[in-house]
């Protein structure tokens, strides 16, 4: 199918993305190109909802019939798991959720793809995801606990996990052990080293205030590492660029997304074919 512009019109389906703060958001631009290329007549928006009111958010949406679903993002991922009547597979496990959709008795569905869009993301770049693959990531919230729960069931089996609420990380390592209880799960210091992954699953180096935030310390990994992010804009952050400058294999948020796309828009839309389209 070649893509073609579409007009909005009074039968478009909405998808908003939900997310605080709202500038740095790729997804509807992906998705977009994506549903032009399928010839499909939906579109895709950003919405910025803070925490506080993500509840009424998603109590207006569904009283609205064209909106048929939305995005999740940071930092409603968690947040959205409870609010949430029917959870995937992915969510039950992961308690968090990245897509909603709205049945026809408008009963919230989520599922939750960051984690194995991630994995499929590297993967895509050359990375090898098994036993042998040693990581080390920073963050414990949605899309750190679902990019964890993949990393596990492709096999790996040492995880270091960072967070800068200690509490939270080691929360999310409880929970990682218990999952996967023959693989060794610990909390590590802001210092990356003994691994050859190492994965910023925050929003450390986001455009904006968080731009010139380094999540953690890479002075320690040794030649053939590889430093993969979640954050997408800009997509070299700080991170990648100081990487890079040390010979370091990287690999930039964007194909985190570009992974998964076509599974947000067929899980929104309910249209399966949708998660066959390539860009």
């Amino acid at each position: 199918m070649s893509e073609v512009e579409m007009p909005i019109t009074g039968k478009t389906k909405i998808i908003p993305i939900l997310a605080d703060p709202i500038a740095h958001v790729e997804t509807p631009r992906i998705m977009n190109m994506l549903l032009r290329k399928a010839n499909y007549d939906a579109v895709c928006v950003p919405f910025q909802v803070a925490a506080d009111h993500l509840s009424q958010c998603v109590q207006s949406l569904k009283l609205i019939p064209t909106i048929v679903g939305a995005v999740v993002t940071v930092p409603h991922k968690m947040t959205m798991a409870e609010l949430t009547q029917v959870k995937g597979s992915q969510a039950q496990i992961i308690g968090a959720v990245n897509a909603i959709r709205f049945d026809e008795q408008r009963q919230v569905h989520g599922e939750m793809f960051d984690g194995k869009g991630f994995v499929q993301g590297i993967i895509n770049n050359d990375v090898k995801v098994d036993a042998e693959l040693k990581v080390y990531m920073a963050g414990a919230g949605g899309v750190a606990r679902g990019i964890a729960f993949a990393l596990l069931e492709r096999g790996v089996k040492t995880l270091r996990i960072h967070n800068r609420t200690q509490d939270k990380a080691e929360e999310l390592v409880k929970a990682l052990q218990a999952y996967a209880p023959d693989a060794d799960i610990a909390y590590a210091d802001a210092n990356a080293t003994g691994v050859n992954l190492c994965i910023n699953a925050t929003s450390a180096g986001m455009l904006g205030a968080l731009e010139h935030v380094l999540p953690f310390n890479i002075d320690g990994l040794e030649q053939g590492a590889c430093v993969a992010e979640v954050v997408m804009n800009p997509p070299k952050t700080q991170l990648l660029l100081q990487a890079e400058s040390k010979g370091l294999k990287i690999v930039p948020g964007q194909a985190m997304l570009m992974a998964q796309i076509g599974q947000l828009a067929a899980f929104i839309l309910d249209e399966p074919e949708l998660a066959l389209i390539r860009l």
